[in-house]
């Protein structure tokens, strides 16, 4: 081993200077290609920087010359981790394991990985392992208290988080957790705090600054909710904003300028947001719409839209503004909420009336983050039985669409049928009323001016606020919010349909 060169690389890396302590390892790997532990930094570094080929092909060569090392295969776990080969991953970081059963960074980066995945129990169960045999390793201890987050063991969560404070009180990652946490708990005081600390020590904290956003906006304040809410689009894993052809949107004039208004994050927050592109065409010469094609039907007819494209699609535009910056443009306390602001297609024939109309949605996309809290069975929807001359209409798309109905519900399947959300819609203006989980269908009924009835988890997304039943955003939605479990919301909803 080159002593001196892998000192200074080292020391390169030890003090932050990243390119020079790659570029030192490659050298030493250039001059003796069996060196593993240079081929083991070059691999981190390459993997850093996003180089994940060259990090994998420098991690095989190390472990090809020396198979026995857990440090290299937790690194290759990583490496496949990155590429998408879960499995491979897996297998990596397993036989790291079967190396050193006690390996602390094998057991966070599998817990990290199977946490990516929503694999949330196996991830709390690894993590704990990895606690077991590192008690003070912090990186597992953030891991695993997101893992309790996701699984709602909150109090648990909040005080892990406040223990790895003790250790390290300018931990700005417990801090940020412990400020999601004391939300899901409704204790906003103290998430207040945490996530004011957490700037405090690293200002420049994107995740500190998005959920701070969102604390913000739950509580009302649009003007400084949506300030910070700017800073989303700094995640690395959000859009790379330098791929547009025209500038970002940055404050000047729209007036004679052609826009792209591109959709970001869900589908509700596409068609909550894109209430403001009929406003930008009163001053822009010409409206573009970017968002995902479920939605294109639907809003290429929006009054003021000229055109809606596809992801990256969109030509011959001055400049780009994505849909949740748009409050800020119009003013963030001042919400346009005239209702319908989507054209929808001619009614869906249901056939003759013959009882109360009422759609239900019961079920989100699995892949959100509070997916497991605002989702519910269709079983539990059984108290609204109650009133016979309902038939119930199932508006449901994906797995959860299987389930079977409650006794007594007579249940007509529409949502396996639809192609899109125009579909949807379509469904909607033959219906007397909508119940729905907070979705995307919910927002949908909304701009349609549709009644529609909202079930709102006990600390629900930032845009329902706090306390009222009704929101600025539609003015047709009630929304029933868990205040004494969802046994109670449903009885509530139930009462409310005996009396609609």
């Amino acid at each position: 081993m080159d002593d001196a060169r892998h000192a200074l690389a080292r020391d390169a890396l030890q003090q932050g200077r990243l390119t020079e302590a790659e570029e030192l390892f490659a050298a030493i790997v250039g001059d003796n290609p069996d060196d593993t532990e240079a081929l083991y930094f070059l691999a981190a570094m390459r993997l850093h920087r996003g180089e994940v080929a060259g990090a994998h092909a420098s991690i095989e060569r190390a472990i090809e010359k020396n198979p026995k090392n857990a440090r290299y295969r937790v690194a290759m776990g990583q490496v496949l981790a990155r590429l998408k080969q879960y499995n491979e991953a897996e297998a990596a970081f397993e036989a790291a394991l079967l190396i050193e059963p006690d390996n602390g960074d094998a057991y966070t980066n599998l817990g990290a990985m199977q946490f990516d995945l929503a694999r949330y129990e196996e991830a709390e169960f690894t993590l704990r392992k990895a606690l077991i045999y590192h008690p003070t390793h912090s990186p597992a201890a953030i891991q695993l208290g997101r893992a309790l987050l996701r699984l709602y063991k909150v109090e648990e969560a909040v005080s892990l988080f406040h223990a790895i404070l003790q250790v390290s009180p300018d931990d700005t990652s417990a801090q940020i957790n412990i400020g999601i946490g004391c939300t899901l708990l409704g204790d906003l005081e103290s998430a207040r705090e945490a996530f004011e600390a957490a700037l405090v020590n690293d200002p420049d904290n994107i995740e500190a600054h998005v959920n701070y956003a969102h604390l913000l906006l739950l509580g009302g304040d649009y003007e400084r909710g949506y300030a910070e809410h700017e800073w989303r689009l700094k995640r690395t894993d959000y859009r790379d904003l330098s791929a547009f052809r025209s500038p970002l949107w940055s404050g000047e004039d729209l007036a004679g300028q052609s826009v792209l208004l591109w959709g970001e994050q869900g589908l509700g927050d596409t068609l909550q947001f894109v209430r403001y592109a009929p406003h930008v065409a009163k001053v822009a010469r010409r409206v573009i719409v970017e968002c995902n094609p479920i939605l294109q039907r639907l809003i290429a007819d929006m009054p003021g839209v000229d055109e809606v494209v596809d992801l990256d699609d969109g030509r011959d535009y001055d400049i780009h503004l994505p849909l949740m910056s748009l409050p800020i443009w119009y003013g963030a306390s001042d919400i346009p909420n005239k209702t319908p602001y989507l054209a929808a297609p001619e009614a869906a024939d249901l056939g003759p009336r013959e009882s109360l109309r009422v759609g239900l949605i019961w079920a989100g996309n699995p892949d959100h983050a509070r997916d497991r809290e605002r989702s519910r069975l269709l079983s539990e929807f059984a108290p609204l039985t109650a009133r016979a001359d309902v038939t119930f209409y199932a508006l449901q798309k994906g797995a959860a669409a299987k389930q079977s109905p409650p006794d007594g519900m007579r249940l007509v399947d529409l949502g396996t049928s639809f192609a899109d959300m125009a579909d949807t819609a379509a469904a909607m203006q033959s219906l007397d009323l909508v119940i729905s989980i907070d979705s995307a269908p919910a927002h949908l009924a909304g701009a349609l001016g549709i009644p529609v009835w909202v079930l709102l988890t006990r600390m629900p997304d930032w845009r329902w606020g706090l306390e009222r039943e009704d929101t600025p955003w539609y003015p047709s939605m009630r929304l029933f919010r868990d205040e004494n479990g969802w046994e109670d919301l449903f009885e509530r909803v139930a009462a409310a349909l005996t009396n609609f």
